[in-house]
């Protein structure tokens, strides 16, 4: 095995570390490669829940009434 590459959820990790104990040839976390379109999405997620407004706040703001 070359590589394994997946997502950033701790349990890749286990999986990694199990993986390098039962295949002699696996290089284990140095093999490991994290999915990079995951970690966009993951920033992406965060950047955007900053612009958030909840949903009352919302409709009041579209209903022309001040919410608080």
């Amino acid at each position: 095995i070359l590589s394994v590459t997946c997502d950033n959820a701790s349990n890749n990790n286990v999986m990694i570390e199990d993986l390098a104990a039962l295949v002699p040839e696996f290089a284990g976390s140095a093999s490991h490669t994290r999915c990079f379109l995951h970690t966009i999405n993951l920033i992406a997620k965060s950047l955007i829940r900053e612009f958030d407004v909840a949903k009352k706040e919302a409709n009041g703001a579209l209903d022309g009434k001040d919410v608080e």
